[in-house]
């Protein structure tokens, strides 16, 4: 005989809502009976209301994206088509061969307006005759390098695309620079090796900053890994220590700079053995309880997604009565290059645009990199490069790969470009060749995610930077200095970059722990994982759709139709690599403004 237990529904995970289980006799009850055969069932409205919303799979992605973006970038060109759109710095009337100024915003907008449309023109006259067709071009009639119509005008530059974690990749190379110029020593690396931190000593401590958040916390251990004899070296040049003999207790976290517990960790000195050394640089990896370093210690790796979308899955539009907070920038020009009289050019534009995916996602079936059902997707947005004006495929890089004053060595050549982005080449209108555009992305299509941390003991990930793409303007085609403006130039040009991958939280998994010791494996959650030393399964809860607890966690989104309706607005921040200067570790230069022109530049 099978053994069942009734339990309470407060207890059926931490802090569960109470349920009133009474059975209702009154008028007041939400119960009626349903006739099935000769078969009487009790239907409770709101819990069948709970169930279906709590087993449904279909979710409707929709939102806002707003573009965050200043056009800074000022420099010459030759060719013909951009020089006739080219915002100039003057008015047109200046006697130079060069004309200086800025590309327009249409290169970087997520809607498009040269568009050229067809319009019929109708007939004239008194008497009744025959239709005849006569149409004419309107719009941005001049079509020299690409032709862009309303309907792809949308989808020329930009593509979102829904996506999700369905692989990790320990062995991601990776690279980190101090300074920049050819004589910079680069460290190379590998996302198993763990972050990056810059070694300085203060007579008691070794002083470890990180240039991005390590997650650490003061009682913890740090273990430092030996790629490339940077780590912890004992007397004689390339010792290796076993992992023991390089995991170090974390005295104390930061220091007297606001924030700075976030990227700094301070190791004893009396800790490391005498005639010990540690490197300028070292690669650490957290670790939680010394004597179980090989359970406690994270694993760092790159996320791989996978696309669920193409291009035709979505549409973007134009959102109504939104204003936004900065002003657009554009000149009537009094003459242009090739003669044009009083042309329009936006250099800026503030754009909010709406993102909604036709049809819900449906993730039946589906399971991510930890072996279990998505609790999160990710919205991607990809620049396209419809009209060809940049490299392409753009670089991945992430915070540790941007600084203020060089453009770091992991951007020369072809080793961090983004391989799963499939390109073309094209010929323009005049029949200039050497131009790429991306294409569209099939469903199922790999591209590089955010660089994560994940500790088995904890049974959660952190995301230790998100992935950034970048990409620079061909300077054959428009020349502001990209190969001399940074130290390292001619090698690596100074560009633009932006964040891909923006997290939808699909459901909300528990902050704490659930275990047990039973050998019933068949009614265990998903994402339950298995304690061999302990002999326990461990898991998250993941709570029920509506359910918030005391601490916020928890998600509530509109159920109708057994659809899930999840709405998710964007800021979508793309800088000008050269004049963005607040790449630093977060610790330092939170009040300094780098102007230019009176602008504040710090988030452009």
């Amino acid at each position: 005989m099978i053994k069942k237990k009734i339990i309470l529904p407060t207890k059926k995970f931490f802090k569960a809502d109470e349920e009133d289980i009474n059975i209702r006799v009154n008028l007041d009850e939400t119960e009626a009976l349903l006739r099935q055969g000769d078969k009487d069932i009790v239907l409770d409205i709101a819990q069948l209301f709970d169930d279906e919303r709590n087993e449904s799979n279909n979710y409707k992605i929709h939102g806002k994206l707003k573009m965050v973006f200043r056009n800074l970038y000022t420099g010459t060109t030759t060719y013909a088509p951009l020089k006739r759109n080219l915002y100039l710095n003057g008015d047109g009337t200046e006697a130079l061969t060069t004309y200086p100024g800025s590309l327009p915003y249409n290169e970087f907008a997520f809607l498009r307006k040269d568009v050229l449309r067809e319009v019929n023109i109708p007939q004239t006259g008194s008497t009744l005759t025959t239709f005849t067709q006569n149409i004419q071009l309107t719009g941005t009639t001049y079509t020299g390098h690409t032709t862009t119509t309303s309907i792809d005008a949308p989808y020329k530059n930009w593509n979102v695309y829904l996506s999700y974690a369905y692989a990790k990749n320990s062995d991601h190379p990776m690279a980190y620079t101090l300074t920049g110029g050819t004589t910079g020593l680069t460290y190379n690396f590998t996302a198993k090796d763990g972050i990056p931190f810059r070694v300085s000593n203060n007579g008691t401590h070794y002083v470890l900053t990180s240039p991005v958040e390590h997650g650490m916390s003061q009682g913890e251990y740090v273990t430092l890994s030996t790629t490339g004899n940077t780590f912890y070296s004992t007397i004689g040049t390339g010792t290796t220590t076993n992992v023991t003999g390089r995991t170090f207790y974390i005295d104390y976290v930061g220091n007297e700079v606001h924030n700075s517990e976030k990227y700094v960790i301070n190791l004893l000195k009396t800790d490391f053995k005498s005639g010990s050394t540690l490197g300028t640089v070292v690669f650490g990896k957290r670790c939680i309880d010394k004597d179980n370093i090989t359970g406690t210690t994270s694993e760092y790796y790159v996320h791989k997604l996978k696309t669920l979308t193409n291009t035709n899955d979505y549409i973007l539009d134009k959102l109504g009565f939104e204003t936004p907070i900065w002003e657009e920038e554009r000149k009537l020009v009094f003459e242009t290059s090739e003669g044009d009289n009083d042309y329009l050019v936006e250099l800026n534009r503030m754009e909010s645009v709406l993102y909604d995916f036709k049809e819900p996602l449906n993730l039946t079936g589906v399971t991510n990199n930890l072996g279990y059902a998505p609790t999160e997707v990710f919205v991607s947005v990809i620049f396209r490069n419809g009209n060809g004006y940049f490299d392409y495929p753009p670089k991945v890089g992430y915070k540790f790969n941007f600084h203020n004053t060089w453009v770091d060595n992991h951007f020369v050549g072809t080793g961090s470009t983004e391989t799963g982005i499939p390109s073309s080449t094209f010929t323009s209108n005049i029949g200039t060749t050497g131009f790429t555009r991306g294409n569209e992305l099939p469903i199922g299509t790999v591209l590089t995610g955010d660089f994560i941390e994940y500790n088995r003991q904890e049974l959660k990930e952190r995301t230790v930077s998100p992935a950034f793409h970048k990409f620079n303007i061909k300077s054959t085609i428009f020349d502001h200095g990209q190969n001399t403006a940074l130290t390292y130039a001619g090698q690596s040009p100074v560009g633009l970059y932006y964040q891909p991958y923006y997290k939808i939280k699909l459901r909300q998994l528990s902050p704490y722990i659930e275990t047990s010791n039973t050998d019933d494996i068949y009614n265990l959650p998903q994402n339950a994982t298995y304690f061999e030393d302990e002999g326990l399964w461990k898991w998250r809860d993941v709570y029920d759709m509506g359910f918030i607890d005391i601490d916020g966690n928890g998600i509530d989104y509109p159920f109708i139709n057994n659809i899930h309706y999840v709405k998710n607005d964007i800021n979508f921040y793309l800088r000008n690599e050269e004049y963005y200067t607040n790449k630093e570790d977060g610790i330092s230069s939170f009040n300094n403004g780098n102007n230019l022109n009176g602008a504040n530049l710090t988030d452009c």
